[in-house]
């Protein structure tokens, strides 16, 4: 047997294409033991409802106010005139 020149051992071997496997057919319909919608018309006409949490009137202009001193660098200023500026503003919105 003889040896291979550096060269020969550099290029590889050319090898046959591998055989192209064939997919199999996939299924798309498909049959369920449940209708998609209820036959019930109560179900099907009630609106989707979101409970959001509604925020307390009295917290929501404290939070306006306290913003109101925090831009002044909580410092002076009177509360009482920061809480009436609040509810105006909380009307407002």
């Amino acid at each position: 047997m003889t040896k291979k020149t550096a060269a020969e051992k550099a290029v590889p071997a050319v090898t046959k294409p591998r055989a192209v496997r064939t997919t199999a057919t996939r299924v798309t319909s498909a049959r369920h033991s449940k209708p998609a919608v209820s036959s019930d018309p109560v179900v099907n006409a009630s609106p989707v409802v979101i409970d959001t949490p509604q925020e307390n009137p009295s917290e929501a202009i404290a939070k306006i106010a306290y913003g109101y001193w925090a831009a002044r660098g909580y410092q002076g200023g009177n509360a009482t005139e920061d809480w009436f500026r609040a509810e105006a503003e909380y009307r407002q919105r």
